[in-house]
C-alpha cells in the first residue's frame, strides 16, 4: 500500500511541471496569435487566418516605413557631415591664407628698399614661389588699377581728383584677394573724383 501511494504521488508531480508547460505554451501561443484549428469550425479558421495576415502585412509596412525613414535620416546625417566637414576645410584654408597675406604684403614692402639687381630676382623669385603656392589652393589677386570701382571688391580708403578717373581706382594701397571666388580681403584703394 505504501507502494502505490508513494507510485500515485509521484505522478501527480509529474503531471504538475507537464501541466505548467502546457499552460506556458497556450499562453505563448496566444500572445503570439497561433490559431487553434482544432476548437474552430472551417469558416472560422479562414476568418481568423485572414485576420493573421492582414495584422502581419500591416506589421511589415510599418517596419519597411521605419527602415525607410532611418535610411532617409542616415542620408540626410551623412551629407550635412560631409557638407560641414568642406566647409570646416574651407575655414581652416583661408585662416592659413589670410595669415600669410601678411607675408605678401611685407614682400611688396620690402621690393621698394632692395637695391641690388641679383637680391631683387631672388626675392621676386621666392615671392612668386609663395604666390604659386597659395593660388593652386584657389586665392587669386583682385585687379582693381585702372578699373572701375566696385564695393563688394574694393575698399575706398581715399579720394582724389583725377579728370577723366571719376568712379575710377586710380591706386592701389593694398591688394585685395579672392579665395575660391569669394572676396578674402576687399583692395584697399583711392578712387578719383
Amino acid at each position: 500500500m505504501k507502494d502505490k501511494k508513494e507510485k500515485n504521488k509521484q505522478t501527480a508531480r509529474e503531471d504538475v511541471p507537464e501541466k505548467a508547460a502546457d499552460a506556458a505554451a497556450e499562453k505563448q501561443a496566444a500572445e503570439d496569435g497561433v490559431i487553434d484549428r482544432e476548437n474552430m469550425s472551417d469558416e472560422e479558421y479562414i476568418a481568423a487566418l485572414e485576420e493573421k495576415v492582414g495584422q502581419c502585412v500591416a506589421e511589415t509596412m510599418s517596419a519597411k516605413n521605419t527602415a525607410m525613414r532611418l535610411q532617409a535620416d542616415f542620408d540626410n546625417y551623412r551629407k550635412r557631415n560631409a557638407a560641414l566637414s568642406e566647409e570646416m576645410k574651407a575655414l581652416g584654408k583661408s585662416m592659413v591664407i589670410e595669415k600669410m597675406l601678411t607675408v605678401l604684403d611685407n614682400c611688396d614692402l620690402a621690393r621698394k628698399y632692395i637695391t641690388d639687381e641679383s637680391a631683387l630676382t631672388g626675392f621676386n623669385m621666392m615671392e612668386r614661389q609663395i604666390l604659386d603656392a597659395l593660388e593652386a589652393f584657389g586665392l587669386k589677386e583682385i585687379e582693381a588699377e585702372g578699373k572701375d570701382f566696385d564695393a563688394a571688391e574694393m575698399s575706398a580708403v581715399e579720394r582724389e581728383k583725377a579728370e577723366g578717373q571719376e568712379g575710377k581706382v586710380v591706386a592701389v594701397l593694398a591688394k585685395g584677394y579672392t579665395l575660391n571666388g569669394k572676396v578674402l580681403r576687399p583692395a584697399s584703394v583711392k578712387v578719383g573724383c
